[in-house]
């Protein structure tokens, strides 16, 4: 059918995090009861709290449901505790009689199919990291393979991802994330700006370096950080034997509106290792910045461009440090990429998003 007004269930686990699939779950969510469907949002975790904000349209429900992804018991418990979950999930989902069920995580995808959601709905997953990011051991790997095949479709950020995914699923789809508003940034800034978990896999050892070598050639110039995560106290003892108070400026993520903090900035710098399809890159793109980032596997080389950014080989540190002196050096350049980053963000409006999830995925209904 394709049409408006089915009741979508979204599977997901905690929201209460300040990450870009939290914001591209809560957002998709509030976009499809903007169209008139019908949604429930399913948090499977320990709290129904939410960094971004809900529209009070959505129905919230929270059951928190581990499927034996857990450090405590043993292999014996852990698989007894899959089997309760899976039979809680399967009455909970015969209690919502959706008619499609999204599931923005693999155990979440895999534990929808078991449940037998599959009786009473159509059931996709929702890809959101790279294929290869996350290591699942023997067992989950099993049950990957086993449940899904038996998906509808796997919806997924980028032609790369789909490609990968075709290997497991006869209908692997395209549907970028999307960005809300364009908002330009302050053209006189000369500040460069990173949003991003303090994690090894978001290349924080990688920018550290970076950001010396930066800061140190252009002493007028600012780099802030933003962020949290389990490498807090490595990059406050950097910033702190490097002598980088006050240039090197780390902030914690303290509000869902963050729209500002790009509006304040020259460039936006990614230096992640493995991305799907990064919010931020959007989300800076849309104030006008330019971007930097390791063209890693996946993801932001479906977002920037040469008009609008660069992409330096991943992990090359020196290049890195040479594409954003070579920004900070020509106001031209900046400029330029500035109206093609605004230009480029035109791709992924709501609109034109929500048209090809009508498209992809609501067609199988």
């Amino acid at each position: 059918m394709g049409s408006a007004n089915h009741h979508i269930a979204i599977l997901c686990s905690r929201l209460d995090l300040p990450g870009g699939i939290e914001r591209a779950v809560v957002n998709t969510a509030n976009l499809f009861f903007t169209k008139g469907h019908k949604i429930t949002l399913v948090i499977l975790d320990d709290t129904d709290k939410s960094f971004y904000p809900i529209h009070s349209g959505v129905q919230v429900l929270q059951q928190p449901l581990s499927f034996g992804i857990t450090p405590e018991g043993n292999v014996i418990t852990r698989k007894i505790k899959l089997l309760g979950d899976v039979l809680k999930l399967r009455r909970l989902l015969k209690q919502l009689q959706a008619d499609l069920i999204i599931a923005s995580e693999y155990p979440l995808a895999a534990a929808a199919i078991l449940a037998g959601g599959k009786k009473q709905s159509k059931v996709v997953s929702w890809e959101h990291h790279h294929y290869y990011e996350l290591q699942r051991n023997s067992f989950w790997n099993n049950v990957f393979r086993l449940t899904y095949p038996r998906l509808d479709a796997i919806v997924c950020l980028n032609k790369d991802e789909q490609q990968l995914f075709a290997s497991v699923n006869h209908n692997p789809v395209v549907v970028p994330n999307f960005i809300d508003a364009v908002n330009p940034a302050d053209t006189n800034s000369q500040v460069i700006l990173t949003i991003a978990r303090l994690t090894a896999v978001k290349g924080i050892e990688h920018l550290l370096k970076v950001a010396k070598a930066v800061l140190t050639a252009h002493p007028d110039w600012k780099w802030k950080l933003i962020g949290d995560g389990e490498m807090k106290a490595e990059v406050l003892a950097y910033i702190e034997t490097e002598k980088l108070e006050g240039k090197l400026i780390l902030r914690p993520p303290v509000d869902h509106n963050i729209m500002s903090e790009y509006q304040q900035a020259a460039m936006y710098v990614m230096t992640s290792l493995n991305e799907c399809f990064p919010m931020t890159l959007l989300e800076a793109q849309s104030a006008g910045l330019p971007c930097i980032a390791f063209d890693c596997e996946s993801g932001p080389r479906h977002i920037i461009t040469r008009e609008n950014g660069m992409l330096v080989k991943k992990e090359d540190t020196t290049a890195l440090t040479q594409a954003i002196s070579t920004l900070i050096n020509n106001e031209s350049l900046r400029n330029s990429m500035r109206e093609k980053a605004l230009e480029n963000v035109h791709h992924f409006s709501p609109d034109t998003v929500y048209a090809l999830w009508q498209q992809q995925v609501f067609t199988l209904l």
